[in-house]
């Protein structure tokens, strides 16, 4: 006590306002510090004596009631191990002394190795005996009697063991507050599972394999047979003792069947199965401890209630592992995919491309709800952290395009550069400007936070500078198409060489004066006149013209019957007379009209198309579908929908209502339909007689990203359906292939 007292006087001269355990007094030093005291005998200085002694101020034999001091143990590194010492506290300043702020500042100062522990034992659980995995839940009794004590199980015991090693080599104390702290402490950080209010096991991170499965038993299920297997000897031979002292012999008996069902005839790695430990919580509970009324039989007792009272526990939380198990997939898929976004964006400076219920069926999960529940989970977490744009697809799912905005800009940089070498870059820069557009209105404070300033200077500047560009080259390209360069300067050769001919010959240079400009002109209108036309142009000749009835004959020309034909021999109104001119054998009458009527003629005409498509294309190709290829159909199925719509289309269209004749309202719409499509030709090395080798879907449907990655998702489907079919997954490829890749040579061309 003079010792503890001098050094509490030498904490309090130090200053600091902090009390940390390394200023105290600990029991490694109390047999030197006891050596200056030469009135003090060497049998007074022993372990023995310390042990006493210490006992006797902390007041060990009433519980502390009247104790003069306080020990408590912190964690220390010894080399690569984690050892104890005890902390003595006794100040001797006044009556009464907290030791509240000790024991905190002890705890305080163990809270880093505490962690270390619980970390460590999180990924390495405890190595059992596979014969016999309860063997270190048994121990000798003071009469050297093997006895269970299935408490050694228990994290709470580990601790008290490290405690125990502070001791050394002075007899051990229990400090059970210690213990509490700890483990209070891990319940916070949702480290530990409660069995008892002194029992606990550690939360271990499961590892699992690439299909789910367990890489290695998990804590639960180890300490469950350990439990399993340490009651089972046990009862053996205690139980067995029992009934025989008590002359029970049908309790034997129920031994024997026991052990020769679950023992006996269990398969090697089924001997702690969950039957067996049922049955045998039933054995035990079925035995008359009543008539056992000797001390023995109380021991017996007590420790099989104990057993059975944490077996109980084990085997309702050994059932909910699964559940762990879900948590544990989950975590490290989000680790995975959470870890992947920032590296792919930064390596690859695109949008990456996530399927969520795709990345949880990879780990082998495959019952739906879960499947659904986990998907969304990581679908929130991903779209807190990252930036993102959906697309819904035809099942009703959705592919997200995920980006880590920290290297916005260089993303749109290299989409913008590489917009028009590739489809899917060009709808990912479409998606990637939504994606900007969110985050700078207002600005996103982690907006290209990843990227130095001045990089984000020259990436800006560069794609103004490739915008200028492209849009110049688009500016160019459309001017070449509006002229014929070649043709027009081969028209004002010839007609030069002409001029130059008849001035050689007349001998003046009148022909070439005048036919310099003359020239000039015959150049430029043959280079307008033989310049590319457009499909609306072209449309438009065809429609002055007053043919239809060759155009739809030339596009139709496998159909049977009338079917197709737009001109009916001896009809006065074919196609014509639904836009509104009169047709004869060679549309004579029409082109010899002025200009101004043919342009009139041919707005009406256009009017009308449009009028009889609006009314026929969602009846034809519905708005509402089960799966997106309704949208989709050969010609032979687009007649049979023809067919079977044209009362609601003669319903929508006036124009339509007024003919009588089915054919030609089925001819005419057919025809408006077909202008309005894009066409599909297989080619005949991929063309299958069982399937549609000419395709027919509207152009504006074609023109949608969202509606061309559905489609092309949907046929990816039936492909892998398909998968051992080499010529159907040619077929399909090929089709896929133009939905995503070549749809722009099916479309318009924009004008600027």
């Amino acid at each position: 006590m003079d010792e503890l007292k001098d050094w509490h006087k030498r904490v309090k001269a130090h200053g600091s306002k902090e009390i940390h355990p390394s200023y105290l007094l600990t029991l490694d030093k109390v047999p030197e510090a006891l050596n200056k005291f030469n009135n003090l005998s060497v049998q007074n200085k022993t372990e023995a004596a310390i042990h006493l002694a210490l006992k006797q101020i902390i007041d060990f034999d009433k519980r502390g009631q009247n104790r003069v001091a306080y020990i408590y143990p912190f964690l220390v590194r010894n080399g690569n191990k984690i050892t104890s010492k005890i902390s003595i506290i006794s100040p001797q300043i006044e009556s009464k002394t907290d030791v509240i702020p000790y024991r905190q500042a002890c705890l305080r100062a163990s809270q880093e190795l505490i962690d270390m522990i619980l970390s460590h034992r999180a990924k390495k659980i405890r190595i059992v005996d596979e014969d016999t995995p309860g063997a270190y839940l048994f121990a000798k009794t003071k009469n050297e009697e093997s006895w269970l004590f299935p408490k050694l199980a228990s994290l709470d015991s580990e601790i008290s063991n490290l405690v125990r090693k502070g001791f050394a080599p002075v007899p051990p104390i229990p400090i059970p507050e210690f213990t509490e702290d700890v483990i209070h402490y891990a319940k916070e950080q949702k480290s530990v599972v409660q069995i008892l209010p002194d029992y606990h096991i550690i939360v271990d991170e499961l590892e699992l394999n690439e299909d789910g499965s367990f890489k290695r038993q998990p804590e639960i299920i180890n300490q469950y047979r350990s439990q399993v297997d340490g009651l089972e000897k046990f009862i053996e031979i205690h139980l067995r003792k029992l009934a025989a002292e008590i002359k029970y012999d049908s309790y034997i008996e129920k031994m024997n069947e026991f052990h020769a069902q679950h023992v006996v005839a269990v398969a090697h790695g089924r001997r702690q199965n969950s039957d067996k430990a049922k049955a045998m919580i039933e054995l035990v509970e079925s035995f008359p401890f009543e008539k056992a009324s000797s001390n023995y039989g109380k021991r017996v007792k007590e420790t099989t209630d104990l057993s059975i009272k944490i077996l109980k526990k084990l085997l309702v939380e050994k059932d909910q592992i699964f559940d762990r198990k879900d948590e544990s997939v989950y975590v490290k898929i989000r680790k995975q995919v959470m870890d992947r976004i920032p590296e792919y964006t930064k390596n690859n400076n695109v949008l990456m491309r996530i399927d969520f219920p795709e990345e949880i069926v990879k780990m082998g999960i495959k019952e739906e709800k879960r499947i659904e529940d986990l998907s969304n989970r990581l679908k929130n977490d991903v779209t807190e952290k990252f930036s993102y744009h959906e697309f819904k697809k035809e099942n009703g799912g959705s592919i997200f395009y995920i980006v880590d905005h920290g290297y916005m800009s260089a993303v749109l940089h290299k989409l913008t550069a590489h917009a028009n070498d590739s489809p899917e870059y060009k709808r990912q820069l479409d998606i990637a400007k939504i994606i900007n557009d969110k985050l700078s209105n207002p600005k996103h404070p982690e907006l290209n936070s990843k990227l130095r300033p001045e990089i984000i200077v020259k990436l800006s500047s560069d794609m103004r500078e490739m915008d200028r560009t492209h849009q110049e080259k688009i500016r160019n390209q459309e001017f070449q198409k509006k002229i014929n360069i070649p043709a027009g300067l081969l028209s004002f050769t010839a007609s030069i060489l002409i001029f130059v001919t008849a001035s050689y010959y007349l001998r003046s240079l009148v022909p070439v004066v005048f036919g310099v400009p003359f020239s000039t002109i015959i150049g430029v209108m043959a280079a307008y006149f033989f310049r590319e036309k457009s499909n609306d142009e072209l449309r438009a000749e065809v429609l002055a013209s007053g043919k239809f009835g060759s155009l739809g004959t030339d596009h139709h020309s496998s159909g049977t019957g009338n079917f197709g034909m737009i001109d009916m021999p001896g009809d006065k109104a074919g196609i014509g007379g639904f836009f509104g001119t009169s047709s004869s054998k060679t549309g004579s009458t029409s082109s010899s009209k002025g200009d101004t009527m043919v342009s009139e003629s041919n707005e009406k005409k256009e009017a009308k198309i449009l009028d009889i498509l609006r009314a026929a294309d969602g009846l034809v190709f519905p708005k509402k579908f089960n799966k997106i290829t309704e949208k989709v159909m050969d010609l032979k199925t687009m007649r049979k929908k023809i067919y079977g719509s044209l009362k609601d289309i003669r319903r929508r269209n006036l124009t339509m209502s007024k003919e009588r004749d089915d054919n030609k309202v089925a001819s005419t719409v057919e025809f408006a339909l077909v202008q309005s499509s894009a066409i599909i030709n297989f080619p005949d090395e991929i063309a299958i007689k069982t399937m549609p080798n000419t395709l027919y879907v509207l152009k504006h449907d074609l023109k949608s990203p969202l509606f061309r990655e559905q489609l092309a998702d949907s046929y990816r489907e039936e492909m892998n359906k398909k998968k051992f079919d080499k010529k159907l997954v040619k077929y399909y490829t090929f089709l896929i292939n133009t939905i995503e890749m070549e749809y722009f040579k099916y479309l318009p061309k924009k004008k600027l």
